[in-house]
Formats: C-alpha cells, structure tokens, sequence
C-alpha cells in the first residue's frame, strides 16, 4: 500500500460538526470517513460515466438503423478481412 499523503480542505462549520459526531458515534476517524466518502463518490461518477457512455452509443445505434444505415455481421467482416 502506498504511503498516505497529507491534504488539506475547508469545510463550512455546520458540515465539520456533523463529521465530527458521526466519526465520534462510530469510532472511526475523519481521515478513514473522508476517504471512503471519495471512494465511493468516484465509483458513483464512473457508474455514471459509463451509463451515459451506453445511453449514447445506444442512441447512436437506433439513428444508424432509423437512417438506413447497413450493417455486417463480425464474421462477414473478419472473413473479409482474412481474420
């Protein structure tokens, strides 16, 4: 694992009090809370990425169709391209 590297950040009072006594009630410390909080804040945004990555692939697929667009099955294509 690597070696913790120290960050510094401002939080409003009301936020810092609510971190404060959730830590406290559970034992744990604001460094353990804060880096789980990110961790999962980011999977979230992955998460999120990647569903709008579908969402537009998707859309994009059904205008293709819609347009007459043609299609090849990927054995026709490898076949051709003596894959």
């Amino acid at each position: 694992m690597a070696l913790a590297k120290s960050v510094s950040i401002s939080c409003n009072p009301d936020l810092l009090n609510k971190l404060n006594e959730y830590c406290s009630e559970r034992g744990c410390s604001r460094s353990r809370f804060v880096n789980q909080a990110i961790e999962h804040y980011m999977a979230e945004l992955e998460a999120l990425e990647d569903r709008e990555d579908y969402e537009e692939g998707n859309t994009a697929w059904h205008e293709h169709i819609k347009s007459g667009g043609i299609t090849y099955p990927a054995a026709e294509v490898f076949k051709e391209a003596g894959l």
